[in-house]
């Protein structure tokens, strides 16, 4: 959060303000002293600091900050609710030991357009 606080040229003060938080709990946050905002907290951070819902950088502060508060970021807890494959392949990833490097392959795999229904 720092990195991109600073690249807006905002001092921590402004940007505390500007999100409507106190500036000593703001420091904390930046400084891992307390754990990120939840969602709702962390997405007026994201607006002041200019990442749009939907681009990567906005879903990796949302999972960085879900880490740091030992959570699973929200929107993967409903892909996992929302389809009954998912905990099967996340065991099988598990049991047959997948690599992050095949994991990778994986999901340039499934980017790549080749599993998407015809007209979709």
């Amino acid at each position: 959060m720092k990195v991109k606080r600073l690249a807006l040229d905002l001092s921590l003060r402004e940007f505390a303000r500007k999100i409507g938080m106190q500036p000593s709990n703001y420091c904390n946050i930046e400084s891992d002293v307390l754990p990120p905002p939840p969602p709702d907290g962390l997405d007026r951070i994201c607006k002041a600091l200019g990442l749009k819902k939907g681009t990567p950088d906005y879903s990796k502060f949302h999972d960085l900050s879900a880490h740091g508060r030992d959570e699973i970021p929200a929107d993967v807890e409903r892909i996992v609710k929302g389809n009954n494959l998912i905990p099967a392949m996340l065991r099988t990833v598990e049991y047959e030991k997948v690599t992050k490097n095949q994991l990778r392959g994986i999901i340039q795999d499934l980017k790549s357009g080749r599993y998407k229904k015809a007209g979709a």
